[in-house]
């Protein structure tokens, strides 16, 4: 073998190399980080659409106009922008996975007492207060994964976590279609308080990120 040429490849660096085969390489605390955060944006896409899906029944119920019911919907909206600035802040202050599940309890809780709404006002308080913890867990589950998971995996696990967003609208569809039915619309926002169990199981299973404990760490430290 002549000064130019270069060493074989290991059968380590075929493994990492091959677009299949990262999963392989994953570490446990990366799985928990992306299954957490995976959940928290399915979880907060069926909530957030199951009131698009019995928005027409909310209209006949409260007597709401389309510009009203548009407006609810964009109040969410509004909250969530909300929610990501305060989530944010509170992730630096108590750590991603207490912010992560806060959010998480603040958009389940909330949707549920939208299903204890007998007003136009009481149902928009509880959309907004639903937007901010909506706001607060993409943000939260966001930095989760990117401060657990290595540079060279991180961009397929944020894609991963986003991509379940779609999955949880399907999952609202299959809500309403099997509640809706036989329990009514009250009944469809109850089954929107299901994350809240996702709660626990990160309480439990989900560490902090190293980065963010290192950090932490050195600020407590520091003069």
């Amino acid at each position: 073998m002549t000064s130019g040429d270069s060493a074989p490849p290991t059968r380590a660096s075929l493994r990492s190399a091959s677009p299949f085969a990262w999963p392989r390489d994953i570490s446990p605390a990366e799985r928990k980080s992306l299954i957490a955060g995976g959940l928290g944006w399915m979880l907060d896409a069926m909530d957030v659409m199951l009131y698009s899906f019995v928005l027409a029944y909310l209209m006949t119920e409260f007597g709401m106009s389309k510009s009203t019911g548009g407006f609810l919907n964009s109040l969410t909206l509004i909250a969530s922008a909300i929610g990501g600035l305060l989530f944010g802040v509170l992730a630096d202050r108590f750590g991603r996975t207490r912010a992560l599940m806060g959010s998480i309890l603040v958009y389940s809780i909330s949707s549920a007492a939208c299903g204890l709404s007998h007003s136009i006002p009481q149902l928009a308080a509880f959309r907004f207060l639903l937007g901010l913890g909506m706001g607060g867990e993409w943000s939260s589950g966001a930095a989760l994964i990117a401060e657990t998971w290595r540079a060279e995996h991180r961009g397929r696990a944020l894609g991963l976590m986003q991509s379940s967003y779609a999955i949880g609208e399907a999952v609202a569809a299959i809500i309403v279609l099997i509640v809706f039915p036989h329990f009514g619309w009250r009944a469809v926002f109850f089954a929107g308080v299901l994350p809240a169990f996702l709660a626990f199981w990160i309480y439990r299973g989900v560490p902090e990120p190293e980065t963010f404990r290192s950090w932490w760490g050195k600020r407590r430290t520091s003069p």
